[in-house]
């Protein structure tokens, strides 16, 4: 007889899956800085785990581009040069774009609810004068766009670059209190044009948006480069 559905029994997250849990998030936080070495043996200890499941994450973030792998020199955090966060941000654009326009088509009420909802939140971070919680939800904000396309090939699209991303963002956002303030009514700009299905401004701020952050993002790197 089959089993009826709801029925399956969650599965424990392994300690490879808990450590690629934690370190992206501390990576995506800005606890670790761009090109920073990443000590298997320290996170070993800070985790409580042998070497075996951090080895394992490191290994998984590297996939999804948080960390890169040089063999016999370590593991370390993402470095983007100009080029590179040039190249994430017209390819996050695009996307971005796309998954406005099939999020609107497939969710519209239910969509500009949950948008509605994340400014509600973002605001009040700002008040609070967290920094950190505000860019966590400027993330959960743009995910939205995702998260309501009903297209799992424009998800898997955006996934490849979604942390890099929420890296970047919380490098300009997380530091600088005007940056925070310009982004916040940037996205209350998309979200009018949005419920006025005025197009023409939703791509225009989009666009502005994100080209503001390509713009800060290759100045700060230039200011701060890191050494290899």
């Amino acid at each position: 007889m089959p089993a009826k559905s709801g029925m399956q029994i969650e599965q424990p997250k392994t300690l490879t899956e808990i450590v690629v849990e934690r370190l992206r998030e501390a990576i995506i936080d800005g606890q670790y800085a761009f090109g920073e070495n990443i000590s298997e043996d320290k996170l070993a200890t800070a985790f409580g785990v042998s070497r075996s499941p951090v080895r394992d994450a490191l290994n998984a973030l590297q996939f999804t581009g948080l960390v890169t792998i040089r063999p016999k020199r370590g593991s370390f955090v993402f470095k983007p040069t100009g080029e590179e966060v040039a190249e994430i941000c017209d390819y996050r654009l695009m996307l971005e774009r796309e998954a406005l326009r099939l999020a609107m088509a497939a969710d519209r009420d239910g969509f500009l609810a949950a948008l509605d909802d994340k400014l509600d939140q973002m605001r009040e971070r700002m008040r609070a004068g967290d920094e950190i919680g505000y860019v966590r939800i400027d993330t959960e904000f743009h995910n939205l766009f995702f998260d309501h396309c009903g297209n799992r090939l424009v998800q898997n699209a955006f996934d490849l670059v979604e942390a890099r991303i929420a890296t970047i963002r919380t490098a300009l956002n997380a530091r600088f209190k005007q940056r925070r303030e310009d982004s916040f009514d940037q996205h209350v700009a998309i979200v009018d044009g949005l419920k006025r299905d005025d197009w023409a401004t939703v791509y225009e701020v989009l666009g502005k948006h994100i080209t503001s952050i390509r713009t800060d993002a290759i100045d700060e790197l230039a200011r701060n480069p890191v050494e290899s």
